[in-house]
């Protein structure tokens, strides 16, 4: 009896296995398997999998000791080098041409209602400074990633901009806390757009305040593993140069407008009684008294270096550029501590940041909130007794979805607004 049950269980186990062998076989023919480095876009083996052969996007067939391809993928650009532009069509063409003595360029949307704009570029780039006095009215908004249409469609809601795209904020200021790079597909329309403003805004008084996030530093090195392929391709075009990582960092390199640009732009402020900072601050800011404008220094330091270039750096100026303690980096703050006391990022244990630690924090920096990004959820909240506002959502990709939400500071009120009408839209959080 007892050698009948044992060949019945080896007999189950064995088709088990059959099974579950020709099943693995059956998915990675037809989906494919392998993958390729992130950073050059080598491939030691790839099959892209029998349902993306005639993908004209994608890697069709076997890949051995290849780069993985990447095409172009409509309407993009401009990229200005100097005096020198690239633009790619809807058909995939890439126009070069020169910017004339004017500075003008036309970017195109590819918005129906918003289809293009036209843009001045700066002859310099100052840097900026990171302690503001508060406006009457200051407007929040984090990680549109790539998503013009949808802040576009915010903006106009809240009144910030006319149908045009032209500011109209008056002496507000509007505050882009980090990650508009990667994801979408808008990424260079949404940028030149946010350029746009920022040259508008102090026209009337206003300001924009565009706080760098880990994707918007990530591309500035050289990493464009969130972003979409068509990117690295007019890198590749552009610079000349195959390794992706080599690519990217030469598209937003100091010899380009927008390398130029970003590199002007801090990854903290503080606004009256405010830290903007897309990540947080922690512990070891404190215990390092790194003072804001510090930070910004060490960060903009590193910008554009590759990882190798990273690797030596003295121990103080790797708190703020690490993945794990960085401004830009940290999630500390938007973690549920009554359950996890610790957490772990990339293999090492992160202690908590306390109300305590918080508190001693703010009161270093003069603050009574900091505003985050970084960490989604799900919706405009506060956290630590209404001490920290985070302002990371899932935004809607079209007009007047809705889903596209943000901060708005009113005499000395706060409130959620959307992408809807203003003021029937706005909600108190606190």
């Amino acid at each position: 009896m007892k050698a009948k049950i044992n060949k019945k269980v080896k007999r189950i186990l064995k088709w088990t296995l059959i099974i579950f062998l020709a099943y693995f076989i059956a998915t990675s023919l037809y989906y494919g398997e392998g993958s390729f480095d992130e950073r050059t876009g080598f491939s030691t083996f790839y099959w892209s999998g029998l349902d993306d052969l005639r993908r004209a996007d994608k890697a069709s067939g076997l890949l051995v000791n290849e780069q993985y391809p990447t095409f172009l993928d409509g309407t993009d650009g401009p990229y200005v080098f100097v005096d020198k532009y690239y633009v790619v069509t809807a058909d995939n063409e890439i126009v070069e041409g020169n910017v004339d003595s004017s500075g003008l360029i036309i970017v195109n949307t590819g918005i129906e209602e918003f289809p293009s704009f036209s843009v001045n570029l700066r002859s310099s780039y100052a840097t900026e400074t990171y302690d503001y006095k508060m406006p009457e009215k200051l407007i929040a908004i984090s990680d549109m990633e790539g998503n013009l249409t949808g802040f576009y469609s915010f903006l106009l809601a809240n009144n910030v901009i006319d149908k045009k795209g032209d500011w109209i904020f008056g002496r507000g200021a509007l505050v882009l806390n980090g990650d508009f790079f990667d994801r979408g597909t808008q990424v260079t329309p949404l940028l030149w757009f946010i350029y746009h403003l920022d040259n508008q805004a102090p026209q009337s008084g206003g300001k924009v305040h565009f706080i760098l996030g880990n994707h918007e530093i990530k591309n500035l090195s050289g990493d464009a593993s969130d972003g979409s392929f068509k990117y690295i391709e007019i890198a590749k075009r552009i610079s000349g140069e195959k390794q992706w990582d080599k690519a990217i960092r030469y598209l937003y390199s100091e010899k380009s407008e927008m390398g130029k640009w970003l590199r002007s732009k801090n990854i903290c402020e503080k606004i009256g009684s405010h830290v903007f900072v897309h990540g947080g601050l922690n512990r070891l800011h404190l215990r390092e008294r790194f003072s804001l404008e510090e930070m910004n220094m060490i960060a903009r330091k590193y910008m554009g270096k590759n990882t190798s270039a990273l690797a030596g750096m003295n121990k103080r100026d790797e708190i703020i550029t690490n993945t794990i303690n960085s401004p830009y980096w940290d999630r500390r703050l938007n973690l549920d501590w009554k359950i996890k006391w610790t957490y772990k990022l990339n293999g090492i244990k992160v202690l908590e940041t306390t109300e305590k630690d918080l508190d001693q924090i703010l009161d270093f920096y003069g603050a009574e909130k900091i505003i985050i990004g970084h960490s989604i959820v799900h919706d405009i909240s506060t956290g630590y007794n209404n001490k920290v506002i985070k302002i990371d959502v899932e935004h809607g990709e079209e007009l007047s979805s809705g889903k596209t939400r943000g901060l708005l500071i009113q005499n000395n009120n706060y409130y959620k607004i959307k992408d809807l009408d203003a003021m029937k839209s706005w909600s108190t959080i606190m």
